[in-house]
């Protein structure tokens, strides 16, 4: 019996710390420089891009480490068709959304076709890093920037998954219909009592009056 509980207790706890409250998603709309994406390369070249999402600074290190996480996005070719139609960056986050935070967005040359690296210096084509504000909702921001002799445009947002809820992503509520409760859940997270159902978590039937 210890042999099989034991995997089950590892598997459950492996689960829990795999879930995320929330995602931030950047999508690089067009990206340009004046001194050539490419440099002295060829004209097929490849690039990709990383993101990093530090707590709120008001001098901001681009260095390592990324508080609020990083991701980088596929390697693509460095024409304008490829990088506008390139997939969003999603950035998993299991905390409370803070509101408030610093972004940092490179531009890398790829070392070579389908390897992307951030090991060498060499290769970073521009780097932005600012000061946002941001609140969970659907809709997306959009932004510039004219630095680095570069010109970036991007959109963003960041969302709640599921089940979890609220202004911070930190309000989990799954609905449920069973032995443990009776349920669905509001915007806030706030459980919703089924119709007939009362008490905290909705498993005791309210009494009828006839």
């Amino acid at each position: 019996m210890a042999r099989f509980f034991l995997p089950c207790v590892l598997v459950l706890l492996s689960a829990q710390t795999t879930l995320s409250s929330g995602v931030f998603e950047l999508k690089i709309n067009s990206f340009s420089s004046s001194r050539g994406v490419c440099g002295f390369q060829t004209r097929d070249c490849q690039i990709f891009f990383r993101v990093c999402l530090k707590h709120s600074q008001d001098v901001i290190n681009p260095e390592p480490p990324c508080t609020y996480g990083t991701a980088l996005t596929d390697i693509f070719g460095a024409d304008p068709k490829s990088i506008s139609s390139s997939a969003p960056i999603r950035v998993l986050f299991h905390f409370k959304w803070p509101g408030t935070f610093s972004l940092i967005i490179e531009a890398w040359n790829a070392e070579s076709a389908g390897v992307g690296s951030t090991d060498n210096q060499n290769n970073l084509i521009s780097r932005l890093a600012t000061r946002r504000r941001l609140t969970v909702g659907e809709e997306w921001s959009q932004d510039v920037d004219f630095s680095n002799k570069s010109e970036l445009r991007y959109s963003y947002h960041v969302l709640c998954n599921e089940h979890y809820h609220g202004e911070e992503c930190s309000a989990y509520c799954r609905p449920r219909n069973d032995t443990f409760g009776h349920y669905t859940c509001d915007e806030t997270g706030s459980r919703v009592c089924l119709e007939g159902w009362t008490g905290e978590y909705c498993a005791h039937r309210e009494c009828s009056h006839t």
